[in-house]
């Protein structure tokens, strides 16, 4: 943890909850993907977080932008991209969010269903489509198969129809999983792709794109064993070599969501209340699953440290988390070994730079997490601060 980083958590004028980023670690973990996948382009996944400061730094980066909505659309217009670096990977989109992605000039957009692929004909005319292809995501801590995706078979009577129905279709892509822990995944997805690439080929199809998704899990620096960026790099460069046609592939694309931004995040919350139930002792925060922890409530198990200077001559003791709606599904985790923890302390949640306040609601009142703002720009010298 830096300096500036451990000063703003340790503040007490520092609100809780707050949801810190260190923009500087955006910055290096971006250099981290193109220096791993060269050659490749990051479209940032706007889901993972939304807020326009995170946008501005990855657009001015160079990265494309990955988005599901007109809202997205929209927030990644005013931070400066055109549509020409700005691609829609979510397989259902209404009507509106069609004209105007046409409208804008978006690069390409993903199907998967003769649906979608009729849909786009109809309100985007001409556009640019690539396949979505469901692949195994076992390993993931969130598993995304079963929602979306086609297999080979569909995906090339895809590519027929949308060709016969004026469109574009460029290629492929995927998804392996949230936080997806198997690097074997994203090889074998690309394989299938491989596979499909080929026959696509002497169907007529002339492919340049392949979208290789997010997926990509944060938080190696303190669980040895989740996959680092250059390790899954390197296995689908091989792959990528080994089954797709050099000739004809142009963009290799990458859409990190949590793997860019979820290590820039710290989450720093107080202890409001405490309870002996049973054998169980419960602390509750002032954040919970429905104000900026949804995603342990999906899984996600947290890391959580307690902000003290004597927490290490404190005994340790296992804590049931809980938030501070009236809400029962609001526990965040049970049997988490902490030192002893007083009502007003503080905890601090890592690796919450991705879905904390994209996720959170006022449930029960209850405020979502300001942010606060560190290493922007050069010129910043203190952290910005807002809702």
């Amino acid at each position: 943890m830096n300096v500036l980083m451990d000063s703003v958590l340790r503040d007490t004028r520092t609100v809780t909850p707050s949801l810190i980023l260190d923009f500087n670690v955006i910055k290096q973990t971006y250099d981290r993907f193109l220096a791993a996948m060269p050659g490749s382009t990051v479209y940032y996944a706007v889901k993972a977080n939304a807020n326009p400061q995170v946008l501005q730094l990855v657009v001015d980066k160079g990265a494309g932008l990955e988005i599901a909505s007109l809202a997205e659309l929209e927030r990644s217009l005013d931070a400066g991209a055109t549509g020409e670096r700005i691609i829609c990977s979510n397989p259902i989109k209404n009507p509106i969010f069609l004209e105007r992605m046409h409208r804008e000039g978006v690069y390409a957009m993903t199907v998967d269903s003769t649906f979608e692929v009729e849909k786009v004909a109809r309100y985007a005319p001409g556009s640019r489509v690539y396949v979505r292809l469901a692949v195994d995501n076992t390993g993931s801590v969130l598993p995304l198969a079963g929602k979306f995706g086609v297999d080979g078979d569909e995906a090339l009577k895809l590519f027929d129809l949308a060709r016969d129905l004026g469109l574009q279709p460029i290629g492929l892509s995927f998804h392996v999983g949230s936080q997806c822990l198997s690097v074997n995944n994203w090889v074998n997805a690309i394989r299938a792709c491989g596979e499909v690439w080929q026959v696509a080929a002497a169907r007529g199809h002339r492919l340049h794109f392949l979208d290789i998704g997010g997926g990509f899990p944060a938080g190696h620096y303190h669980t040895p064993s989740i996959p680092t960026i250059e390790g899954i790099g390197a296995a689908v460069m091989d792959a990528v070599a080994h089954y797709i046609p050099r000739d004809d592939l142009q963009i290799l694309a990458l859409e990190p969501g949590r793997g860019l931004v979820g290590e820039s995040g710290r989450l720093v919350v107080s202890v409001v209340g405490k309870a002996k139930r049973g054998s169980d002792e419960w602390l509750y925060l002032d954040a919970g699953v429905f104000n900026g922890l949804m995603e342990t409530y999906e899984g996600f198990p947290p890391v959580v440290h307690l902000l003290s200077d004597d927490a290490a001559e404190r005994p340790t003791m296992r804590y049931t988390l809980a938030g501070p709606s009236c809400d029962s599904c609001d526990v965040i985790a049970r049997g988490v070994e902490l030192p002893e923890v007083h009502i007003g302390d503080r905890l601090v949640f890592l690796d919450a730079g991705a879905y904390t306040n994209e996720y959170a609601a006022a449930f029960n009142g209850f405020p979502i997490p300001r942010w606060v703002a560190l290493n922007v720009g050069e010129a910043d010298r203190e952290p910005a601060v807002g809702d």
